[in-house]
């Protein structure tokens, strides 16, 4: 059936691909922090939970989705991204739906960290391994666009969410996501997501056998091979400190602005600009690998973001908030799309579904880490000036590690 479709297609079905691998950004953000950072005031407010509350929900789910990646990443290398996207997808609308109707802490906790797992799991390395074994030469440039389509994605997301709670409430906003992950994220990928081209007699990149010497011939390592790499550990140790700084500033940045004297409605339009700022970044960024190795583009990602967070400590009114925003999110969103280029460049295909997922724990645990230790230095000290603190000196760490990131060279077993 897939195959059939794939031939009848009118373009190369690697775009099919892409396009439904950017749908997963309507889905993914239901469970982002920056989603459940415009719940916090609102469901504080009712249920009378703390911030750390919330922060809790958010790292065990990232540390269960960390659990299951091996295992996720291994299954995808394997049967591909077809099931792993559907399956996910109805487990983030279902919990989505059961959030609306909780009043107890021990309830939110079940629902949102199966959700939460989700995201920090197998919805992130699914759609990023779907197009990286569909495009070689064009890898760097597909990529990005679907970290602008994760990027508009986090933008559109919370202000709906936002919408939906001032005009009705938050338990309407959260079943809106849910029906709309259902529509967007269970059938589409479920019927047409294939492996890889060579399942159905294509090429990446649309080559065909008659211009093979178009074809760019990758150097696929095992992850024993990997593994044995320094250069493995240098980017595994980066993204989990990059996303640990993601994650932390992300969940408390509308709460920290408004805490600033920013008004709410202020405070939810700076989040908003920051995840659109992702998605200009996530494609800006690596469009300069032409000239510039992503190792670089990547490295300058994140002083970009180590300058956001400096401009976001003074940041007390909405203009500076906006500046630091729109600085902070560029990094991130280069460093989200490059960190995926250096895993596809550097390892190849053929194993780079258990390569990301033995390396995704370390990457979400630092997910897991950041709202926590934000939220409990907040709570200990009444303001986030320490959390921000640490998340300066912890990107500044991560920056050097990514620039002695080099290619590895193929060990001898």
């Amino acid at each position: 059936m897939k195959q059939y479709i794939a031939n009848k297609s009118p373009i190369y079905y690697g775009w099919v691909i892409l396009l439904i691998s950017t749908s997963m950004s309507a889905v993914r953000p239901v469970m982002a922090v920056a989603t459940l950072s415009v719940f916090i005031t609102p469901m504080s407010d009712e249920l009378n939970w703390s911030r750390t509350a919330f922060s809790g929900a958010v790292s065990i789910g990232g540390f269960v989705g960390a659990f299951v990646s091996p295992i996720i990443g291994k299954g995808i290398d394997r049967y591909g991204t077809s099931l792993v996207m559907a399956f996910s997808s109805l487990i983030v609308a279902i919990s989505a739906i059961a959030i609306s109707q909780v009043e107890s802490i021990v309830y939110f906790y079940v629902f949102y960290i199966c959700g939460r797992a989700m995201f920090a799991g197998p919805l992130m390395i699914a759609p990023q391994i779907a197009v990286s074994n569909w495009f070689v030469t064009k890898r760097a440039i597909t990529l990005a666009i679907l970290q602008v389509s994760q990027g508009i994605g986090l933008a559109l997301i919370p202000f709906i969410a936002k919408s939906i709670i001032v005009s009705q409430n938050w338990p309407s906003a959260w079943i809106f996501l849910g029906v709309m992950v259902l529509i967007i994220g269970v059938i589409p990928p479920g019927a047409l997501m294939v492996r890889k081209p060579e399942d159905i007699g294509l090429m990446p990149d649309n080559n065909t056998n008659s211009s093979k010497s178009n074809i760019v011939v990758e150097t696929s390592y095992t992850l024993k091979q990997a593994l044995r790499t320094p250069t493995m550990w240098f980017l595994m140790t980066f993204a989990g400190f990059g996303f640990m700084v993601q994650a932390g500033i992300s969940l408390h940045q509308a709460p920290y602005y408004h805490d600033q004297g920013i008004p709410y409605s202020q405070a939810a339009s700076i989040v908003s600009i920051f995840a659109l700022s992702s998605a200009t970044g996530g494609f800006l960024f690596p469009l300069f690998t032409a000239k510039f190795s992503a190792r670089l583009m990547a490295t300058f990602s994140s002083l970009f973001m180590a300058l956001g967070v400096i401009i976001m400590i003074q940041a007390d009114t909405f203009f500076l908030g906006v500046i630091s925003a729109l600085v902070f999110g560029n990094g991130l969103g280069g460093m989200s799309t490059l960190i995926n280029v250096l895993w596809a460049d550097y390892y190849g295909r053929e194993s780079l579904g258990v390569i990301r997922g033995v390396s995704l724990p370390i990457q979400t645990g630092g997910q897991a880490i950041g709202p926590i230790a934000s939220g409990v230095l907040y709570d200990s000290t009444g303001n986030y000036f320490l959390s921000l603190v640490l998340f300066l000196i912890v990107i500044s760490i991560a920056t050097v590690l990514v620039f002695v990131s080099k290619p590895p060279k193929l060990p001898n077993l």
